[in-house]
């Protein structure tokens, strides 16, 4: 398993400095931090996601992929994926953040036996 980590300003002050600090935050040996200083990979990722017209940047989103997930011209579509998007979702929306939800999703996804492992 590899854990991708893309950092990008949200909002006013966030830089690649900030960035580099809040690494510490995801301090597992697999994960491989990028940052995304125009923020591309989130505003690629609010279409992919089909989020909401004018709310279509993906920030906060946790999402896992297939083995076989080829990132190319066009990025992949999760196979799973959960947000915590407050003020663009909302927390009623229902693929709100739950871990637990989240970490049995990812199980199952491990248990299928005809999908590569993400």
């Amino acid at each position: 398993m590899v854990i991708f980590v893309v950092w990008l300003p949200r909002y006013p002050g966030d830089n690649r400095e900030k960035a580099v600090t809040a690494t510490r935050n995801v301090s597992d040996s697999r994960a491989h931090h990028f940052w995304d200083a125009e923020a591309m990979l989130s505003k690629r990722y609010g279409r992919i996601l089909g989020l909401p017209e004018g709310k279509q940047f993906a920030w906060d989103t946790y999402m896992v992929f297939d083995a076989d997930a080829t990132w190319i011209d066009t990025p992949p579509t999760p196979a799973n994926w959960m947000h915590q998007m407050g003020g663009a979702l909302g927390r009623s929306h229902p693929r709100w953040l739950d871990p637990d939800r989240f970490k049995g999703s990812l199980i199952e996804l491990l248990k299928e036996p005809d999908r590569n492992q993400p």
